[in-house]
This record gives structure tokens, C-alpha cells and sequence, in this order.
């Protein structure tokens, strides 16, 4: 079986754990952090999240489930993309996991996106991720 790869990327943010949590959550602003995808969920353990959109002329569905929600300090879902090219079977689904964490001056937001087939797409992966973050940050701060 191959080895499966996972991207870890954290951002300091001056804002409140409610604060990036609403950024995460909500619809408008989750709209500009997945480039314009419409994200339909309600943010509860085990109901099904799809993001929506297109991408270079062409329709895209990503779906999963959320797995974990603590407001405002843990949001955890699966995630499965019919841009990938993978059977939607259970292996090809990945979990994103987003971590709050207030330190004395200012939060953490860690991300982590696991499960992922190659390392080539663990880059690609960690440059999504970070660029999503500093998209939470402007908006956040």
C-alpha cells in the first residue's frame, strides 16, 4: 500500500477564536476562501457539506461530512473532489481538521489536510493551504 502524505500549515492571526471561526463558517466570507465556491452545510457533527463551483470552464463538486465541530476551536470535516480524478469511494476521501488555539497575544489557526496520495500533491497542497490562510487572516484582523 502507498504511503499516504499529510500538509500542516499554521498562521498567527490578531483576531479572536469567534472571529476566525466566523470567517470559516461563514457562507460570503467561506466563499472567498475556496475562490468563489458555494459552500452548503450547517456545521453540525455528521451532516454533509458540498462545495460547488466552477473551475477553468468546468463544473466541480467536493463533498464530505463534518466530523467534529466545537465552536470556536475545532472544525473537522472529510473531503472528497471530483477535480482529483478518484473513484468517491472511502480511501479517497481526505479529513480537514482547523485548529483555534489563542495564545497570549493572538490565535493560532493550524490546518491540516491528511491522506493525501503523492507528495507532489502534499506541495500542492501546503501552497492551497496557505494562500486559504492568509485569506482568514485579511479578513479576520
Amino acid at each position: 500500500m502507498q504511503e499516504k502524505h499529510t500538509s500542516t500549515i499554521s498562521i498567527d492571526i490578531s483576531a479572536t477564536p469567534d472571529s476566525i471561526w466566523e470567517t470559516l463558517t461563514n457562507p460570503a466570507k467561506a466563499r472567498e476562501l475556496f475562490w468563489g465556491a458555494t459552500i452548503s452545510t450547517t456545521w453540525e457533527e455528521g451532516s454533509p457539506i458540498t462545495f460547488t463551483g466552477e473551475y477553468k470552464g468546468n463544473s466541480y463538486l467536493e463533498k464530505g461530512t463534518i466530523l467534529e465541530s466545537r465552536p470556536p476551536e475545532k472544525l473537522r470535516y472529510s473531503h472528497w473532489s471530483n477535480l482529483e480524478g478518484l473513484e468517491d469511494t472511502p480511501e479517497n476521501y481526505r479529513t480537514w481538521s482547523f485548529s483555534i488555539r489563542q495564545d497570549k497575544f493572538q490565535t493560532v489557526l493550524t490546518v491540516s489536510e491528511d491522506n493525501i496520495p503523492t507528495e507532489k500533491q502534499r506541495i500542492r497542497s501546503d501552497e492551497f493551504w496557505t494562500e486559504v490562510l492568509r485569506t482568514v487572516k485579511r479578513l479576520a484582523e
